[in-house]
């Protein structure tokens, strides 16, 4: 009787223990499940709305500096043609000025529109680029040279086209306009397509005869605005 009560008494015990282990056990499972469910909300990510504000407000300031950025270009563009179309006028009255000045003589003519084009009678005499008067029929006096016709053309030259290139062609009376030869070096760069002075949208010119010919050059060159 003492060993089975005994038996009895231990197998009790170990019955007793085990139960308090298992409720243990549960208490403490019970105790972490809302740490472990805030630790999943936390490191879950962002939420749908979140990303969407997100998305939006990038969408702005991204909006906001393209509009910025294309501002500032199209005004660059805008002052870079007006810059170029300012230069290529005052070029071209320029170096007009400078022929017209030493000319012998000028003709004002008429191509597409009237005075869009003046032939221009240099000396003939000239000692590194300054002309020099000789002396002929008992006076000092400039000679006659070569005829040079100012107008604006394409990349062709040809006297017969229209263009925003101001071209420099040298001429006899004799066949003209067949006779107008254009001079590429004075006109384009290196032999390219591309006008020294240029673009010119339009010139005209104007002769006057009161005491002194005079002669009045207006020129134009467009740009994008």
């Amino acid at each position: 009787m003492k060993r089975s009560l005994h038996a009895d008494n231990t197998a009790d015990l170990r019955f007793a223990v085990d139960d308090w282990l298992r409720r243990l056990t549960q208490s403490r499972i019970a105790n972490r499940q809302p740490s472990m469910v805030n630790s999943q909300r936390c490191t879950s990510g962002f939420t749908l709305v979140e990303l969407m504000i997100a998305v939006t407000v990038l969408s702005l300031i991204l909006t906001s500096l393209c509009s910025l950025y294309f501002a500032v270009a199209n005004e660059w563009q805008r002052q870079n043609g007006r810059g170029s179309a300012l230069a290529a006028a005052s070029m071209a009255c320029t170096r007009l000025s400078d022929y017209i000045s030493q000319a012998k003589g000028v003709v004002v003519l008429n191509r597409f529109a009237a005075g869009d084009a003046i032939a221009v009678n240099l000396p003939a005499n000239s000692a590194y680029g300054i002309y020099v008067p000789t002396w002929s029929a008992g006076k000092v006096q400039y000679q006659t040279g070569n005829w040079i016709v100012f107008y604006l053309s394409d990349s062709s030259g040809s006297y017969g086209a229209s263009g925003n290139i101001l071209w420099a062609a040298t001429m006899t009376w004799a066949g003209f306009p067949g006779s107008v030869t254009p001079d590429t070096a004075w006109s384009l760069y290196y032999d390219q397509p591309r006008g020294r002075i240029a673009p010119i949208s339009s010139m005209r010119f104007a002769l006057t005869s009161d005491s002194l010919p005079r002669v009045t050059i207006t020129a134009a060159s467009a740009y994008a605005v």
